[in-house]
């Protein structure tokens, strides 16, 4: 039996769990959409982020088991637009990419475990790497 905070606190990373989920998959169908000149090197940088946002999931899920809790197998809704530009593409994974972040920041406000603190920091760095990698992407001369 956890306690209150420490079930506020696995309800929360679930969240984010659930939100790796969803980013694999928008990643995933990007890979599967993009067409054009460029097609070959997207496909490559949308399912590294597939594996990148697996790697967080299954770090997220653990530790989820780790403090207790039961890890969600709920997926965060995804809005899908039909055919997408790769500017568009690119955009929607910038956008959930920062809100991620967001999560993340949330997550570490009033936290004091500092072993949980620095796991989610890591998550935060390598989003925030991400969200500097798209934003390049999407910055035009």
């Amino acid at each position: 039996m956890v306690d209150q905070k420490t079930a506020q606190l696995i309800t929360t990373i679930n969240t984010a769990l659930e939100h790796e989920m969803a980013m694999m998959l928008r990643y995933l169908h990007h890979s599967f959409i993009v067409t054009g000149p460029e097609r070959g090197p997207l496909v490559q940088f949308f399912r590294d982020r597939v594996n990148t946002s697996a790697q967080h999931a299954i770090a997220l899920g653990e530790k989820v088991t780790a403090m207790g809790g039961h890890p969600s197998v709920k997926v965060s809704e995804i809005y899908e637009p039909g055919d997408q530009t790769i500017h568009e593409m690119l955009r929607e994974d910038l956008d959930e990419e920062r809100k991620h972040i967001d999560l993340y920041e949330r997550l570490l406000t009033g936290l004091d475990d500092v072993a949980l603190r620095a796991f989610i920091e890591q998550f935060v760095c390598q989003k925030q790497s991400q969200v500097d990698e798209l934003d390049m992407y999407l910055r035009s001369r």
